[in-house]
């Protein structure tokens, strides 16, 4: 079983979280652009690609997966506040890239995999990887069927 998983970032200035989990390991690391991203996609050949990015823009304040996670106790930040644009926008572009080239790409909230998962809060060496190691987590479990899907946002059980 092979997974990835990426902690977006919203602007290319920003380090983006990249973890691939094969057989063989795993691997963390920091990417910039879309390019990148791809690149190494296109070198791992994952079975599931977990991004902790919305999607989509809601109309409102809150997509119906947001209003589970809410109800769930977790904290997501509104899609609808100005500076997650930049990040759906670009999370948005990169799903329609990876799903053209037929991967199996999935939504996830970091944080509440690591509630989930029961994995500790204490400062990690980076963030941004930390989380995309959390996302390859909530990956695998997807693919080996331990996940609840709370409106389009997967989360590990």
């Amino acid at each position: 079983m092979k997974v990835v998983g990426i902690d977006l970032a919203g602007k290319f200035e920003n380090p983006t979280g990249f973890c691939s989990m094969t057989e063989n390991g795993t691997e963390t690391k920091l990417l910039f652009t879309d390019e990148e991203i791809v690149n190494e996609i296109e070198n791992t050949k994952p079975d599931c690609i977990a991004i902790d990015a919305p999607f989509w823009l809601p109309k409102g304040t809150w997509r119906p997966s947001d209003e589970k996670l809410l109800k769930r106790g977790f904290q997501p930040i509104s899609p609808s506040f100005p500076t997650m644009r930049l990040l759906i926008l670009r999370a948005s572009h990169l799903v329609k890239v990876l799903r053209d080239r037929n991967y199996n790409v999935i939504e996830v909230f970091s944080n509440a995999s690591e509630m989930v998962l029961g994995l500790s809060k204490e400062p990690r060496k980076n963030k941004d990887e930390y989380d995309a190691l959390l996302c390859a987590l909530t990956a695998k479990a997807y693919l080996e069927g331990n996940y609840e899907d709370l409106d389009g946002v997967i989360i590990p059980r």
